[in-house]
């Protein structure tokens, strides 16, 4: 019969006043003592807990069934290595047991036949252990993410700095102070140097008065802005920081596309104020050829077509087919006193001479500033001029004269009709006007003297002998002597005056412009410079001297009356005495 494993029967040395067995349970660790053959012999009562708690039974088993479950002597067990002299073993076993694994460590040493089993339960440092290391491998694991937390940062930070520096726009970025934390390599060369506030980026000494941002980011975020920097347009685009803290602001430079959309809205304008042009010179121009009153025609031009291109006063003054002379005069925002004064400015001896640049003197326009733009018909020559307050620019001026060349075309057309009529009151010899000619340029020349006391003469030209030369040579002499005449006579007078055959032999000369002492000298000048040698050469060789009878009067000499009438009866007097003087100095031929 077997001893029971709770009992030794083993004595002990003497002086032991404890049992064997009572002193071997109040060791605080395991102790297991078995025979060679690894049967059990003895458990203290610490291994008795512990094997319970591993769930281990310990009757009549050997030691290897008990830890390893097997019947397989352990290879360290040191019964097992007696022969090589071993004399020690150790062994650490996982056991699942009650309450979970258990990690024992189990000494193995021979002692006196037997083989003394040392257990120890070291789930506890077991357990630690693995905590520790596993919580080393968590800090570890930790310091590896935040290591690669911080590179990924760090790269992040990086690739936005680069991104940032790669952007086309400005980048600020700015705390809820409007101080300045960052910003863009773009931003250092668009804005200034001054890295405070971002109004400082914008050389202002103080926040913008209308800022979206002064009621905060969250407020501004979307809104823009439009800034001139350095004469550049700069749009700031508010954006919230993140977290709400502060905002980003970007600054795009949007000069090229201010200035491009200024010159699509400048170009898009061009093209409407062209197209406007153009139909006002379609409509004007079908107007044009539709009225053939040229009085209605300028009335029209200035107060339909003109107000589109010019909106100040204005004045349009056409000559007549005699210079010296208005066709017809209208204006438009002029008063009466001032409009006469360009009139007469118009009727001036110089003006109506030089019809190819002359211009009214501009003391004489009511403005302190004015623009003449002269009406030209096809051969290039002035018959008119348009009169406008204030100075024109060079594109309005061309814009202008765009409508003044059919206006210029159509009055010279009337010109020309009213030169077509002219003609018909003219002399079949010489070519030169008759008397029905005559006496429309004399109600001229009477209302420019009656409405601004222009003066004008007469003078009468009789041929003398022609009578003679007629019955001497044969009419053909005579008609010869009559063209001579009228050619020298035509000669002598400005453009302004005129000369009307009014009989086979006598001529009246209407001299513009002209007092009656002008005229006087004007006769003189014939008779002692131009018919004073004036011969006509005869089919025989003879020559036959060319002699007027002469007589003059002008409006402004007291006489009586003063109408064209009056100053021909006294014309006739004075050249009736001229020609009894020359026949007292002569022999008479009738």
């Amino acid at each position: 019969m077997q001893t029971p494993v709770n009992s030794i029967d083993t004595e002990l040395p003497a002086d032991t006043e404890l049992p064997a067995e009572q002193l071997l349970d109040m060791i605080q660790t395991g102790l297991l003592l078995c025979h060679d053959n690894g049967r059990l012999f003895f458990a203290n009562q610490w291994a008795r807990e512990m094997l319970d708690r591993a769930g281990v039974e310990l009757a009549e088993k050997v030691c290897q069934s008990l830890f390893a479950k097997d019947d397989v002597t352990c290879a360290t067990c040191p019964a097992a290595g007696a022969a090589a002299g071993a004399r020690q073993g150790r062994q650490a076993l996982t056991i699942n047991g009650k309450n979970g694994g258990m990690h024992l460590k189990i000494y193995c040493r021979s002692w006196q036949g037997y083989q003394l089993l040392t257990i120890h339960d070291v789930t506890e440092e077991i357990s630690l252990l693995r905590r520790s290391e596993l919580h080393k491998k968590e800090l570890l694991a930790k310091n590896v993410l935040l290591e690669r937390s911080r590179r990924r940062n760090a790269a992040e930070q990086d690739f936005l700095a680069q991104l940032m520096n790669n952007l086309p726009d400005a980048l600020v970025a700015v705390d809820e102070a409007f101080r300045v934390e960052r910003k863009n390599s773009e931003a250092e060369k668009m804005l200034a140097v001054d890295n405070s506030q971002c109004f400082a980026l914008l050389g202002r000494a103080a926040p913008c008065p209308d800022c979206p941002a002064r009621h905060g980011f969250a407020w501004a975020a979307g809104q823009k802005k439009s800034h001139e920097i350095d004469g550049r347009i700069v749009t700031e685009i508010f954006s919230a920081g993140p977290n709400g803290r502060g905002g980003l602001l970007l600054f795009r430079d949007n000069t090229r596309q201010v200035k491009l959309i200024s010159q699509i809205r400048e170009h898009r304008e061009e093209i409407a104020n062209k197209n406007q042009l153009l139909s006002l010179l379609v409509d004007f121009g079908t107007y044009l050829q539709q009225e053939n009153d040229g009085l209605e025609v300028a009335v029209y031009f200035l107060h339909s077509i003109l107000p589109v291109l010019h909106r100040g006063a204005a004045a349009v003054l056409v000559h007549s087919t005699r210079p010296g002379v208005l066709w017809l005069s209208q204006q438009r925002g002029i008063e009466a006193a001032d409009f006469e004064r360009i009139r007469k400015a118009c009727l001036t001896r110089e003006f109506s001479q030089d019809l190819s640049a002359g211009l009214v003197p501009s003391p004489v326009l009511p403005w302190s500033a004015g623009t003449q733009l002269p009406l030209v018909g096809s051969t290039g020559r002035r018959i008119g001029l348009v009169i406008m307050e204030g100075v024109l620019a060079e594109e309005q001026k061309d814009k202008l004269k765009l409508v003044l060349e059919p206006l210029g075309a159509y009055f010279q057309n009337q010109i020309l009709l009213r030169q077509l009529e002219d003609e018909a009151n003219t002399d079949g010899l010489t070519g030169l006007f008759n008397r029905s000619y005559l006496n429309k340029a004399l109600v001229e020349e009477q209302d420019k003297f009656n409405e601004y006391g222009t003066p004008y003469s007469l003078v009468l030209a009789d041929v003398n002998k022609l009578k003679k030369l007629n019955d001497e040579y044969g009419h053909e002499a005579g008609d010869r002597l009559i063209v001579t005449v009228a050619q020298e006579l035509k000669k002598s007078l400005r453009p302004t005056d005129i000369v009307a055959r009014t009989g086979g032999d006598e001529f009246v000369l209407l001299m513009s412009n002209c007092p009656e002492v002008d005229a006087g000298h004007f006769v003189q000048r014939l008779k002692n410079q131009v018919f004073r040698h004036q011969q006509l050469d005869l089919d025989n060789g003879e020559k036959f001297p060319i002699t007027l009878s002469l007589g003059w009067a002008g409006i402004d000499a007291d006489v009586g009356e003063a109408n064209s009438a009056t100053l021909l009866k006294e014309a006739d007097k004075r050249m009736y005495a001229d020609k009894q003087q020359f026949y007292r100095e002569q022999s008479r031929y009738r």
